[in-house]
């Protein structure tokens, strides 16, 4: 009898604590929804639906399994034990939830402004302008120069050139003497020769006037202009904002094959800042196979711009003409359409490694630049600066400017692997906040949200192949420069028709084919 009612005792003991189970449990479930659906359930946008399912079934198992224990002296006993175990447990999670409910929120809203300021930043272009005159000129400020007869030039952008000398004549109270030239080294040797006291020049141009020159008739550069910008000095500048022409993001980036557009501009400082793209390359992301295709093209490879009506350039000057141009230019030469577009500078190349808290980069030869040395073989966790280097250097290479771009890929794959790790996901919210303005992008947050939720629900490890297009050295007259030879790479049609070969193989989610370079 005393047994029995021992195990009476004990059965309405294991009953009540399971009960008090059940409701440790309503009470996760409810600080859970209060998390899951802050602002329109935007929580699902970034964490992983497969972790909300997986907390469920643990919790259903959880309350299950106490009730389904069958009655008698031990199971009862193990039943009350296991209950309260988990009673306490719960409301230790539920308690949690409620303290970190506010950080979850914070660091959500955080990202999601993160994500605007992102957006934002990248719907801007901006030209800087110079008054500059010569070195030894005793004129230091913009009024000194109010007499002088001023050049500029209207090829690359007449209605902000026409804004800025609107604006000079504004700030000094009167019309400046001007002379229009028709060519950026026109304009620099009115400058040297005294044809003019003062020129209004686009600060980006300044490289690509040092680039140009005569040929020898040994197909080198006599070097004209190599020193142009220790010879000026400038006294005024001015900032001219334009919005970029707005691209519409196809959505659906982990359902289909996309292609991004990689550039890297030659400044430091504001990335929105129009120059010269250094960095041209393809990226082919096929989320459907896992794998990724690098496609290089040199920064002088001689190829028609998108605005110059079939006159050939080197590809780095498309850059001046805005992002739109280098993409449009790079269509052309690759039949294909670029959904997406990274654009960075030095700077924001820095900022985005050093967030990533340093990669781990392949050489294939020893050499040392700037200060840094690197190795043959696996160098591990360069710093930003470090990393830049090595993606700058040529002179130290046979290959030159050829090796700059396959070890420019390699630094690439060494952020993509660093990206695949899953903690690094889980606090992709500090690093993009970290790097909001070294970078521009057209992929929209809903985008970047999909694929981060992508590489953690699926963690796929991503294959990646690189390709560098190859070519001959020449010197002949440019697009952007027309009265001055500038060194330009004929690029080997062989590489470029295997380049496409390969972007069509991932786009059709095919194996891509790796091909041996063909270096001249």
């Amino acid at each position: 009898m005393k047994e029995k009612r021992l195990s009476k005792k004990l059965g309405i003991a294991a009953l009540i604590v399971n009960i008090c189970v059940v409701l440790a449990t309503v009470f996760v479930e409810i600080v859970l929804y209060n998390i899951v659906s802050y602002k329109d359930y935007i929580v699902l946008e970034y964490l992983p639906i497969k972790y909300i399912i997986f907390a469920e079934i643990i919790l259903v198992v959880l309350v299950i399994i106490p009730f389904v224990i069958k009655w008698g002296k031990k199971s009862a006993i193990a039943s009350i034990v296991m209950s309260a175990v988990l009673t306490v447990a719960l409301v230790v999670v539920g308690i949690l939830g409620v303290v970190y409910n506010g950080e979850i929120k914070d660091k959500i809203s955080t990202t999601e402004k993160t994500l605007d300021k992102i957006v934002e930043n990248s719907q801007l272009a901006t030209d800087e302008y110079g008054v500059y005159v010569l070195k030894d000129d005793g004129a230091e400020k913009l009024s000194d120069v109010a007499d002088y007869n001023v050049g500029y030039c209207l090829k690359y952008a007449s209605d902000d050139t026409t804004t800025v000398v609107n604006s000079i004549e504004s700030e000094l109270g009167k019309v400046i003497k001007k002379q229009k030239i028709d060519d950026p080294s026109h304009l620099a040797d009115a400058l040297l020769n005294g044809q003019v006291k003062a020129i209004i020049l686009n600060q980006s141009l300044i490289d690509t006037i040092k680039s140009a020159g005569d040929d020898d008739n040994n197909g080198k550069l006599d070097g004209t202009y190599a020193k142009f910008d220790s010879k000026i000095k400038c006294i005024y500048s001015i900032t001219v904002k334009n919005a970029l022409a707005a691209m519409s993001d196809p959505g659906n980036v982990t359902k289909r094959c996309f292609n991004v557009y990689i550039s890297g501009i030659d400044t430091e400082g504001n990335v929105t800042v129009k120059s010269r793209s250094d960095v041209n390359i393809i990226m082919s992301v096929n989320p459907l196979t896992h794998r990724i295709l690098l496609i290089s093209t040199p920064r002088d490879c001689y190829v028609p711009l998108s605005i110059s009506n079939g006159v050939k350039d080197k590809l780095t000057h498309a850059g001046i003409y805005g992002i739109d141009v280098s993409m449009k230019t790079l269509e052309m030469l690759y039949d294909i359409n670029f959904d997406y577009y990274v654009r960075m500078n030095f700077t924001g190349f820095v900022d985005i490694i050093d967030a990533l808290g340093g990669v781990d980069v392949q050489s294939d030869y020893d050499f040392s630049t700037h200060g840094y040395s690197y190795h043959q073989g696996l160098n591990e966790n360069l710093s930003g600066i470090e990393a830049l280097w090595f993606a700058r250097e040529r002179h130290a290479f046979a290959d030159g400017d050829h090796q700059r771009g396959r070890d420019q890929m390699k630094v690439i794959e060494a952020v993509i692997k660093k990206c695949q790790s899953t903690a690094l996901l889980n606090n992709y919210d500090k690093i993009l906040s970290n790097v909001s303005k070294s970078f521009q992008t057209n992929m929209n947050k809903d985008s970047i949200k999909s694929l981060v939720k992508f590489q953690l629900n699926t963690a796929p490890s991503w294959k990646v192949t690189t390709y560098s297009i190859t070519g001959r050295g020449a010197s002949e007259f440019t697009y952007s420069v027309p009265s001055k030879r500038a060194y330009v790479m004929y690029p080997d049609e062989s590489t470029i028709d295997a380049a496409k070969k390969m972007l069509s193989q991932n786009k059709n989610n095919k194996k891509v084919k790796e091909v041996t370079e063909k270096v001249e």
